[in-house]
């Protein structure tokens, strides 16, 4: 500095060395003289000025969060962009929460599976008690009628001839008396039926007059047989006294649903009864009491069998496992144990034991509703020879009969009752040998039912099942029974039940509860899906455009700074040159430029 031009003189006392406050900068740090001067601590004009700044602006959270972002100065349109951004965050949250409950869970179904549970008071419940007529079910029965027995039991004739009559139809009603809901989740009741008589849709007319084996003089020969010597031959002579046939004359309805007969007029045989018909048990209050669970607790055991006449475990039975209950109350059925289209049992009182069904396939029926078809197996009644798991179904009793029938002579208070499926079907040709007239047919006399996937209620289907007696000849019968082979079965009748008619507004409800739900479910799953990668794409794009502004933003504040470099250093920028500021007390600056 020894050309020093002096561009400023201020009159200025002295002042000791050690209170002189000296900063020298060169060229290469005319950034710090800008801060500085953005800071308040220059003029502007070169003239450096100490005085007293202003405190510290105060910032608020999102002013924060924005320059933390580089977003501070963001216009209005900006601040649109970044509010949508936040909402499509929050609707991919919602969405994508939504998509893996649709897809990879079972929420939807639980929540629609919440209506089928039988709670006390809930309209379902309710809806089961006393149902609509609407859902009535129908009862077909189809009558052996023995055409030409007289001849046969004469001689004259080589085979019996059977003639299939029906069905006699009738439309059954069905509601549950004597109901208890129990703690356990279970609920209580005996079911009270009653019958109308269709002829428009019947074959047969109620008075119509059929030759049938006579039940109770068979049914008494096996009990007779089985009472003390003294009062066995004192049965035996009234009986022979009434002069009943073996086979004899009665209208449709008589042997259906009852008339007077002398044989279970007797206290020994009848207790207390006057009349006997094949289905006169049927109408009325069941004398069996059912036992099953509401599915509150545990919607896989919804209308599982827990109790049969009070009972945990049937006693018809040798062994645990044929004695298990564990079956389906028929009408209805646990949605879960249809998913893995697995076999399912169904409790059948009418044979004291459960019954396998096993799904075939899915079928479309009434207007393109989709069900899953089930059916019994063919080995349901086979001998333990062909289907082992049968073996306990035929320790009680001394004579294992052939593939075809199963002995339920304990489950109709001993009565020689031996039930099969109608005509016999897939049971050994040897049962009906001696038979014209049964021709077995799976289309016809198998069980099967169609079954909604989703309330797993039957929507369509058949029940089939023919009752048997088995001839049993002793005494009582050996004169009138001679041609027949002892153990004869003589097919009686055979039942089906089926769904009624169902009328529009039925059908409308099949077709809402199977599309409508079906299509709702749908709409959320590809709805979640679509909303996830909608509102993912909207987030990627507001991003995108809010990092551009960002950019922007950066690159404008670089340029400003290098604009307000190039006005500090003015024209004299390219010259070498050095600024000294001397700072004195009582805030008064001396600043020289020289020139080396």
């Amino acid at each position: 500095m020894s050309q020093a031009t002096l561009q400023h003189d201020v009159a200025l006392p002295t002042l000791p060395a050690s209170e002189d406050l000296t900063v020298q900068t060169t060229n290469k740090s005319k950034s710090n003289t800008l801060n500085s001067l953005r800071n308040g601590n220059g003029n502007g004009n070169g003239n450096a000025t100490n005085y007293s700044s202003p405190g510290p602006e105060k910032l608020t959270v999102l002013d924060m969060t924005l320059d933390s972002l580089g977003l501070r100065n963001l216009t209005s349109k900006d601040m649109g962009t970044l509010i949508m951004l936040g909402s499509m965050f929050l609707l991919f949250v919602i969405s994508v929460t939504g998509f893996f409950v649709m897809w990879f869970t079972d929420y939807y179904n639980n929540r629609m599976l919440e209506n089928l549970i039988l709670a006390e008071n809930s309209d379902t419940a309710n809806s089961w008690l006393s149902p609509d007529v609407k859902y009535d079910t129908l009862l077909k029965a189809h009558i052996f009628n023995y055409t030409n027995i007289e001849d046969y039991l004469a001689g004259r004739a080589d085979k019996m001839h059977v003639e299939d009559l029906g069905p006699l139809t009738y439309q059954e009603h069905t509601i549950k008396d004597q109901v208890s809901f129990n703690k356990n989740h279970t609920v209580t009741f005996r079911d009270k039926k009653s019958y109308i008589f269709l002829p428009e849709k019947s074959t047969v007319r109620e008075d119509d007059v059929i030759l049938v084996p006579n039940v109770p003089l068979l049914s008494a020969a096996v009990h007779v047989k089985r009472m003390a010597a003294l009062k066995r031959l004192l049965v035996t002579s009234t009986i022979k006294i009434f002069e009943e046939p073996l086979f004899k004359r009665l209208t449709a309805y008589e042997y259906l649903w009852g008339y007077r007969d002398k044989i279970i007029s007797l206290e020994s045989l009848g207790g207390g009864k006057t009349h006997f018909g094949l289905l006169r048990t049927r109408n009325g209050t069941s004398v069996d009491s059912v036992q099953l669970n509401t599915g509150e607790d545990d919607i896989s055991k919804f209308s599982i069998i827990t109790q049969f006449n009070g009972k945990p475990q049937l006693d018809f039975w040798q062994g645990d496992e044929c004695n298990r209950i564990d079956g389906s109350e028929p009408s209805m059925f646990s949605p879960t144990m249809l998913q893995t289209r697995s076999t399912v049992n169904v409790f059948l009182q009418v044979l004291c034991r459960k019954v396998p069904l096993r799904f075939e396939k899915e079928e479309t029926i009434y207007n393109n509703i989709d069900v899953l078809r089930y059916r019994t197996p063919l080995d349901v009644f086979a001998h333990p020879s062909e289907n082992p798991a049968n073996e306990c179904y035929c320790r009680n009793t001394d004579l294992c009969l052939p593939s075809g029938v199963i002995n339920a002579t304990r489950c109709y208070d001993d009565s020689p009752i031996f039930p099969s499926f109608p005509h016999f079907f897939s049971g050994d040709p040897v049962l009906y040998k001696d038979f014209e007239g049964i021709k077995p047919d799976a289309e016809l006399h198998q069980t099967y039912a169609d079954i909604h996937p989703r309330f797993g209620f039957p929507i369509s289907g058949a029940s089939r099942i023919q009752i048997n007696i088995m001839l049993d000849k002793t005494p009582l019968l050996r004169n009138q029974a001679w041609r027949l082979q002892n153990a004869t079965i003589l097919p009686l009748i055979w039942i089906e039940i089926t769904a009624g008619d169902f009328n529009d507004d039925v059908l409308q409800s099949l077709y809402v509860s199977t599309f409508g739900l079906d299509a709702i479910q749908l709409a959320f799953k590809y709805g979640t899906l679509l909303i996830s990668v909608t509102s993912f794409s909207l987030i990627v794009a507001s991003v995108y455009y809010l990092n551009s502004k960002r950019e922007e933003q950066q690159q404008l504040e670089k340029s400003k700074s290098s604009a307000e470099l190039e006005a500090l250093a003015g024209p004299s920028a390219g010259n070498d040159g050095i600024v000294v500021v001397q700072v004195l007390p009582h805030g008064v600056s001396l600043a020289h430029r020289a020139n080396s």
